[in-house]
């Protein structure tokens, strides 16, 4: 039995839907972003050990837009001076798994990106990471999503939320972590509109 299998652990028959709120169909230079929540249980502490442990000795500086280092951006912790599993955990956690189709595409980039691990009890926590995202290509994004889901292609068209969620699967950063099981809880994508500049009292 592979505990790593999602689909050993009760999870619901499908996915939770991203939350579109209202229905925007997304332009180019927009600023997006997409919060994905997971519950986590931890079967094997020293796994998770192992595979941090392989990853600092394999990490590598990768650069995402104009001078982003999202090494230091999602995982600042060593993991060999983490105090529990689920700092590890955080440390595992690679928020653009899964988005490599659209950035191969030029769909968008990336602007930042976040996670964070908040431990329930021992063994029993919460996972959650976040990816800002400018769009480039919308058109492209609607094409692959429409792609891997003809079947929604109209809801696709109507919105830039799920067509994210549809060409990006966005739970991918937590499919390969051993040791733990998880359970998908949300995923929330929406817009970030432009700051509009105050305007000075003293201007006419």
């Amino acid at each position: 039995m592979d505990v790593n299998e999602p689909g050993l652990f009760d999870l619901p028959d499908r996915e939770p839907a991203a939350s579109p709120g209202r229905l925007q169909r997304g332009r180019n230079r927009e600023t997006w972003v997409r919060t994905v929540t997971a519950g986590v249980d931890i079967l094997d502490a020293e796994s998770l050990r192992e595979a941090a442990l392989r990853v600092e000795e394999s990490v590598f500086t990768i650069g995402l837009g104009a001078g982003l280092n999202v090494q230091d951006t999602v995982a600042e912790a060593n993991p060999q001076a983490a105090g529990d599993a689920f700092e590890m955990l955080a440390w595992l956690i690679w928020p653009t798994d899964g988005l490599e189709g659209p950035l191969s595409a030029g769909a968008f980039r990336i602007l930042s990106v976040d996670s964070a691990a908040v431990a329930e009890s021992d063994d029993r926590g919460i996972l959650t990471w976040t990816v800002v995202v400018k769009l480039t290509n919308v058109k492209e994004l609607r094409r692959l999503a429409a792609q891997a889901h003809p079947e929604e292609a109209e809801l696709i068209a109507s919105s830039v939320a799920v067509a994210w969620q549809r060409a990006a699967d966005p739970f991918a950063p937590i499919r390969a972590i051993p040791g733990i099981a998880w359970r998908p809880r949300q995923v929330e994508v929406h817009h970030v509109p432009r700051r509009v500049r105050p305007v000075s009292p003293d201007l006419p």
